[in-house]
C-alpha cells in the first residue's frame, strides 16, 4: 500500500512490474531536467506571460473586444510554449524520475497525443495514468451498469470537468465555471471533429483547440480574479 502512495500511477494493484535496478545516469538526467525546466517555466511566466496579462487589464475592464482578441492571440504563443514544456516536465522528466527511484517499470505515462486526429484520441493519449483510472473506475462500471458507451464517456467528461474546475477555483478562491464549461465543450467539439474532419485536418483542429482554448480560459479567470475582484490593486501586484 505504501508503495502505491508514491508510485506514478492512480490504479492500485497488488504487484507492479519492477525494473531490476536504478539507472543512476538516467535518474540524474531526469532530475536535471526537472530543475532546469522549472526555472525556464518561471522565467517565461515572469518575462513573457505576466506582461501580456498586465497589458490586458484596461481592455478587459473596458470590454474593448478588438484589443481583447489581440491580447488573446499574443497570449496564445507563450501559454502554449509553457504548456508544452510543462507537459514534458511533469509527464516525462518528473514521473520518470519518480518511477526510476521506485523501480516502477510501466513508463507509459503518455502516448503520441500530438498526432491525435480526433479530440477523443487526444484526451485518451495525453495523460495515461488518469485515463486508465477513468476507464477502470468510471467508464467500465458505468457500461456494466447499463449505460451506453457514449453516455458513459459523457459522464466521464463531466467528472473530469468538475476536477478541472476544482483545481482552478480553490487556489483562486473564486467560483466560476469557465474551466468546467471548457471541458464540457469538448464533447460537441469531439463529435464535430470525428464526423467532419479527418486525418491532418482533425489534427489541426485538436491543436487549434489547445492553442486558443487555454489562453481564453486564462483571460476569463484573470478578468474575474483581478479586474472584478482586485482591479484596484493589480498594479501593486505587478
Amino acid at each position: 500500500m505504501y508503495y502505491f502512495y508514491f508510485a506514478p500511477t492512480l490504479c492500485y494493484e497488488l504487484n507492479y512490474p519492477r525494473t531490476p535496478k536504478i539507472r543512476k545516469m538516467f535518474l540524474a538526467k531526469r532530475i536535471l531536467e526537472v530543475l532546469l525546466l522549472t526555472q525556464v517555466e518561471l522565467a517565461l511566466a515572469q518575462q513573457w506571460l505576466l506582461p501580456i496579462m498586465q497589458n490586458s487589464v484596461e481592455p478587459l475592464r473596458d470590454s474593448d473586444w478588438s484589443k481583447i482578441v489581440e491580447r488573446l492571440l499574443k497570449l496564445a504563443l507563450p501559454n502554449h510554449i509553457m504548456w508544452i514544456i510543462g507537459f514534458y516536465l511533469i509527464f516525462h522528466s518528473l514521473m520518470n524520475a519518480v518511477a526510476e527511484v521506485m523501480r516502477f517499470a510501466d513508463r507509459e505515462f503518455y502516448r503520441q497525443w500530438w498526432n491525435a486526429e480526433t479530440v477523443k484520441d487526444f484526451w485518451r493519449d495525453w495523460n495515461m495514468p488518469v485515463h486508465r483510472w477513468a476507464v477502470r473506475h468510471l467508464f467500465v462500471p458505468l457500461v456494466d451498469n447499463g449505460f451506453k458507451k457514449w453516455q458513459a464517456a459523457c459522464l466521464v467528461f463531466l467528472v473530469s470537468a468538475f476536477f478541472h474546475e476544482y483545481i482552478v477555483s480553490v487556489p483562486l478562491r473564486i467560483f466560476r465555471l469557465w474551466s468546467f464549461m471548457g471541458m464540457l465543450s469538448q464533447i460537441p467539439i469531439a463529435a464535430f471533429v470525428s464526423r467532419y474532419l479527418k486525418g491532418p485536418y482533425g489534427n489541426m483542429a485538436v491543436w487549434m483547440s489547445l492553442i486558443i482554448g487555454q489562453p481564453l480560459a486564462i483571460l476569463m479567470y484573470f478578468h474575474d480574479y483581478y479586474v472584478m475582484a482586485r482591479g484596484q490593486h493589480f498594479k501593486s501586484f505587478a
